[in-house]
């Protein structure tokens, strides 16, 4: 009978040293490495998520200072979170409201992209949105006019929105801004 116990193959789990490894695949110098475990409590985040909260910071700052530009260039519009004191005011800025809606599959806002056909207030400042999409068979067909809705809602002034998707007259091209044309390379 044969020994099989000199013959077994053994597995090494010991932890390997900076003896095992070549030293061409040994780095150079030590590199300081972030980690999230290091002076910071796991309440405060740690550097990974610190950094994302950074980047969501200056985003947020970013995207304040385009609302407010493009609040200035409206002449028309109300303070934000007044409520304005004519039709006209409302109108400007329930269609600063729906310039914030894309179409998911062009990069455009769907007011330049001539999607909305009318926005009318009656004297208890309801609005009615009359839209379009750019095809029946549109993927956001069902959640598209409930967006505008709740844009429309959040205008303040705005006593209630109705949304009314028609699709006489049919969308194209000729109905889209010049700056839309120009987003999109037509021009």
């Amino acid at each position: 009978m044969m020994d099989n116990e000199n013959k077994r193959d053994v597995l090494d789990v010991s932890a390997p040293t900076a003896a095992d490894y070549p030293e061409e695949n040994m780095p150079k110098a030590a590199v300081e490495r972030p980690r999230v475990d290091t002076g910071v409590s796991p309440q405060e985040g740690g550097y990974f998520l610190n950094k994302f909260l950074e980047g969501d910071a200056a985003k947020k700052a970013a995207d304040a200072a385009e609302t407010e530009a493009a609040e200035s260039a409206s002449t028309d519009a109300a303070p934000v979170g007044e409520t304005p004191e004519s039709k006209e005011a409302l109108e400007a800025n329930i269609v600063t409201a729906l310039q914030e809606i894309y179409d998911p599959e062009i990069p455009v806002n769907i007011y330049e992209l001539g999607l909305i056909y009318g926005v009318d207030i009656d004297d208890d400042w309801r609005v009615r949105v009359t839209m379009t999409l750019t095809t029946p068979h549109c993927p956001v067909a069902e959640s598209m006019p409930g967006e505008v809705e709740l844009k429309v809602n959040t205008v303040p002034g705005v006593n209630g929105c109705d949304v009314a998707l028609v699709w006489e007259p049919a969308w194209d091209m000729s109905k889209m801004t010049d700056e839309a044309r120009l987003e999109l390379g037509l021009l």
